[in-house]
């Protein structure tokens, strides 16, 4: 049975840049039937300022065009909502979050790190954090699998046309086209344990 994949806007952006996207959902084991991304994606890629700053429109066009074919989670009430209200957890994530109380077999891909912090930190969401035990997926981790899976060279090429818009990956891959496979998974270990410690347990093991 495929894995329903909760995507973060974050994460989408940064997966399309990266030419990366399909890869990650092939490598986790899903399926475009089993996407689930925010209900108001499309148009924050379309029209937020943030994001057209940040990311050409070539990017934003390919995402929109993912986000089109994925089933929408729409914002609508659950118990869980108003726990959910602390900071560091901004409307999207609580409705990603609280959408994973309906399956059974998931992973939730974020590239909100804070989010995860706030989420390990905060005593009343015990009972959530339980549901989303090592079912959190962060972006060191889909790329360190991605090189177990499609060889260190391959990964690199496409990195390189995205990684300057996320700060571990420019990090992480700041030699660029003389990164070895040893300093850029060392990095990414460093960066995924340091996130492991963080938020005790909910990060998967892929």
């Amino acid at each position: 049975m495929s894995r329903v994949l909760f995507l973060d806007n974050d994460a989408i952006l940064k997966l399309v840049a990266c030419h990366l996207f399909w890869e990650t959902v092939a490598a986790l084991g899903s399926n475009q039937e089993n996407l689930r991304v925010l209900s108001d994606a499309k148009y924050v890629f379309k029209k937020s300022r943030r994001v057209i700053g940040k990311y050409p429109e070539a990017i934003r066009l390919s995402a929109i065009s993912i986000v089109e074919g994925c089933q929408a989670i729409k914002p609508e009430f659950n118990p869980e909502l108003p726990e959910l209200e602390i900071e560091g957890i901004d409307p999207g994530e609580r409705l990603l979050i609280s959408a994973t109380r309906n399956e059974s077999a998931f992973y939730l891909i974020t590239g909100d790190k804070r989010c995860l912090k706030a989420l390990a930190a905060a005593s009343q969401l015990a009972e959530i954090r339980e549901r989303l035990q090592g079912r959190v997926i962060c972006l060191e981790q889909v790329i360190f699998k991605l090189i177990e899976i499609q060889g260190f060279e391959e990964v690199l090429k496409n990195v390189l046309l995205g990684r300057d818009y996320d700060k571990a990956l420019a990090s992480v891959f700041g030699s660029g086209e003389w990164a070895t496979e040893e300093n850029v998974l060392l990095g990414l270990v460093a960066y995924i344990e340091d996130l492991r410690q963080e938020t005790e347990g909910i990060l998967a093991s892929i």
